[in-house]
């Protein structure tokens, strides 16, 4: 008798847990009247110097230099990109513990693989999201994703010259953040940022974002840069309401490393080969 009582709890219990699943999962369906969340991510103070890399560091001197480099023959990545009116590009504004609304299209993220750098710097995708890696170099790259938030690697991918290559993203837990850099080329880098739902919006130059079509209800909104301090703020929407809300991020607050900021890389000029591009 014990048995069958065994195998009804386990199989009692392994019901519940798919049925949660379930209900927690997102759920698509017909938003009439919904609200709207708009409004601009800015930057107040000094705005971050690039970081720098010393090509003469790296293979694949010639093509590297190709794009953002100095006359220096440092690769630059500028992580703080602001218009005129200090609105600041790739921020990623979402909507959190939003359980159904709008279709949550699952497209594929295309990152772009030219002159040793990687485009989009920012890219979004849910939990298993699949991306494309169109390599235009006519070098391999082979590239590491980095779970952000603990550093540790969650998928290896080789990157053949002139080829598409592919890969799935399966975040650990409950973690956000993704970084993928190239093991041979430190500089080629994007970011990564999980999401739940549809409700979300990547910023461009300007820094105005806007969300609609979106269910009434208590949410948390929450705006992300991959190095500046997460920000969030409590909403209400209701039936065919506009939210403006702003974000504003401290250039001032952030700190570089001393040895991103090195122009001269970590080789001292007298110890440059004879004839070596300067």
């Amino acid at each position: 008798m014990k048995k069958p009582k065994l195998f009804t709890l386990i199989a009692l219990t392994f019901f519940t847990c798919t049925l949660s699943a379930q209900v927690w999962a997102y759920q698509e369906v017909e938003v009439k009247n919904g609200g709207t969340l708009q409004g601009k991510t800015t930057m107040k103070g000094h705005t971050p110097s690039p970081r720098v890399f010393h090509l003469v560091l790296y293979p694949n001197l010639d093509m590297c230099a190709e794009v953002d480099t100095d006359d220096e023959m440092n690769r630059l990545l500028y992580d703080f990109v602001t218009d005129e009116k200090r609105g600041l590009r790739d921020v990623v504004v979402t909507l959190e513990h939003v359980e159904s609304g709008k279709p949550f299209p699952n497209k594929p993220i295309n990152i772009l693989s030219e002159n040793c750098k990687f485009t989009p710097e920012v890219n979004v995708l849910p939990q298993g999201g699949t991306f494309f890696v169109d390599n235009q170099d006519a070098v391999m790259h082979n590239s590491q994703v980095y779970q952000s938030e603990r550093g540790k690697i969650i998928l290896n991918i080789p990157i053949p010259a002139e080829e598409i290559s592919d890969g799935k993203v399966m975040f650990k837990k409950h973690y956000k953040i993704f970084q993928m850099i190239c093991g041979m080329h430190e500089f080629m880098q994007t970011w990564g940022y999980r999401v739940q739902n549809p409700y979300f919006y990547k910023t461009n130059i300007d820094g105005k974002y806007k969300i609609d079509n979106i269910p009434p209800g208590k949410y948390k909104a929450t705006a992300w840069h991959y190095l500046m301090k997460k920000q969030s703020k409590n909403i209400t929407v209701s039936e065919g309401e506009t939210i403006d809300l702003d974000f504003e991020f401290d250039g001032d607050a952030v700190i570089r490393p001393f040895y991103e900021t090195l122009k001269s890389g970590r080789i001292k000029k007298d110890a440059r080969v004879p004839g070596s591009i300067h």
